[in-house]
């Protein structure tokens, strides 16, 4: 949208912009149709999410198509999963046992080592890596083509997982628990290599000259709390990782905004000690607390709190002018908030609901 890269810094530094930007991920056809003014018929999908989006929003984390059909694929460990339209799922693990998956975790180490000729983990400089500046070049040059189709808009174009978000993508909660009790030498092997590889996506993804903004994912919580102990995510360095996968996008120039689902109010210190700039996407219906967040870390960037679970599904539209106007006047009186969606704009959000928060924030009756 106009002005939308001046709104999202002057948002971050702290400066209260003439309109609190808007960030959201759309996986809505409703909506993606009635911004980009063209319908999803299969032939032009990826254009038309972009135009949406150009024209909806001011920041975005993701544009992609939705899926023409259902299909089913194989991931990069074994596992056999089923996309739908909008989301995927996991259909069969790969493996059955702890057995089976730390050979998995083997035969990725050794990969990993052939291909960086470490003889040893322990021997690992995480501040130096292979860059190739060719490669990086192009990635730059394809973030700037996007930056001009989308007008003005601002993509987030350096999103790394945490090597937790990964392991638990790829083998599961519970199996992951399972493996830290009988491998967890070989946990903190795969953790290590996995974290390298981040920090290398980070410096070939991460220009400030296409975009100011890094989300560094990790969903460590479900709707009624923690995934893992506090004790077990320091056991694991997850909070030593966060930081330093949060300092090289800092060296970057980026300000750094930390993804994770559910309620973990009871880790915001922790994470806030790690240096993130900010906090994605604050669910409501969950458990977090945006007043209070806003409260206990005036200098947060907070991005998202719109209760999608319940207001913009099944509020009214008067309910949700008045709920958007109360989250800008507060939580964004003085900056540091780009409001939208606590998750995404999913199918299940009707187009009228969605258009009276958008009005709402552009401050259109």
């Amino acid at each position: 949208m106009q002005d939308s890269l001046s709104l999202v810094e002057q948002a971050c530094q702290g400066i209260k912009p003439v309109r609190t930007p808007i960030f959201d991920l759309l996986a809505n056809d409703a909506v993606i149709e009635h911004f980009a003014g063209e319908p999803l018929d299969g032939n032009n999908d990826e254009t038309i999410v972009t135009k949406a989006a150009a024209s909806a929003l001011d920041a975005t984390r993701c544009i992609a198509p939705p899926n023409r059909q259902a299909r089913t694929w194989i991931d990069a460990a074994g596992n056999t999963r089923i996309s739908d339209r909008w989301t995927s799922w996991l259909q069969t693990p790969a493996y059955a046992d702890v057995e089976g998956w730390a050979c998995w975790m083997k035969r990725y180490i050794e990969q990993e080592d052939a291909d960086c000729g470490s003889p040893s983990l322990i021997q690992l400089d995480l501040t130096e890596h292979e860059f190739d500046d060719d490669r990086a070049s192009a990635l730059r040059d394809k973030q700037f083509d996007l930056n001009r189709t989308l007008g003005g808009t601002v993509p987030i174009f350096c999103t790394p997982s945490t090597s937790l978000n990964a392991l638990i993508y790829y083998i599961g909660l519970e199996m992951l628990s399972f493996m830290w009790m009988d491998f967890r030498d070989i946990c903190r092997y795969w953790i290590k290599l996995y974290r390298r590889k981040t920090i290398h996506y980070i410096r070939m993804h991460g220009h400030r000259q296409t975009s100011p903004l890094a989300m560094i994912y990790c969903d460590i919580a479900y709707k009624n709390g923690l995934m893992l102990s506090q004790a077990m995510l320091r056991d694991m360095d997850f909070f030593t990782e966060l930081q330093e996968v949060g300092d090289v996008c800092h060296e970057a120039g980026l300000y750094v905004i930390f993804h994770s689902d559910g309620n973990m109010m009871d880790l915001l210190d922790d994470v806030v000690a790690t240096g993130m700039d900010g906090l994605n996407p604050i669910e409501k219906a969950a458990g977090m607390d945006i007043y209070e967040i806003r409260r206990r870390y005036p200098r947060l960037i907070l991005v998202g709190g719109v209760d999608v679970t319940n207001l913009l599904r099944t509020g009214s539209c008067l309910e949700i002018r008045s709920q958007t106007r109360n989250l800008i006047e507060k939580v964004g009186a003085e900056g540091r908030f780009l409001i939208g969606s606590s998750t995404e704009v999913g199918n299940d959000v009707p187009l009228n609901n969605y258009l009276a928060f958008h009005n709402e924030v552009l401050g259109v009756s």
